[in-house]
């Protein structure tokens, strides 16, 4: 088992295209970002390289909702976990991947995507 602190705790459930997030950074307003996959615990998120300039390890993200009719839509408290691309010097990329760490939600929520990512781990999305 990874020591590493970046490593993964939770189980990633990879969904599709019709899964996104939106969230607040620094008095802009990020929506519909897509998302790769979800977990209990966070996701991986893909926003347009021009878009990414505000985003950065540590960056916290405000009113982060999950963009899909199952999911939960209370706001979360998030931190992006780790930027994959972006950097300066860096190959210009057409999008930046994100992950991103779920840091607060309230109860119910929490509950609702456990048993969201529960049922989705049995029956694949999608």
């Amino acid at each position: 088992m990874s020591t590493h602190p970046d490593r993964r705790d939770t189980r990633r459930i990879i969904v599709g295209r019709e899964y996104g997030i939106s969230f607040n950074l620094k008095g802009h307003f990020y929506g519909d970002v897509r998302i790769t996959n979800l977990s209990t615990g966070g996701c991986f998120a893909l926003v347009g390289a021009r878009d990414a300039r505000l985003l950065s390890r540590g960056s916290v993200l405000e009113g982060l909702v999950l963009l899909h009719p199952e999911l939960p839509k209370a706001p979360i408290l998030a931190a992006v976990s780790y930027v994959l691309g972006g950097h300066p010097g860096a190959d210009p990329m057409e999008m930046v991947g994100l992950g991103v760490q779920f840091l607060g939600m309230d109860d119910e929520a929490q509950r609702a995507l456990d048993v969201w990512v529960t049922a989705a781990h049995i029956t694949p999305v999608d």
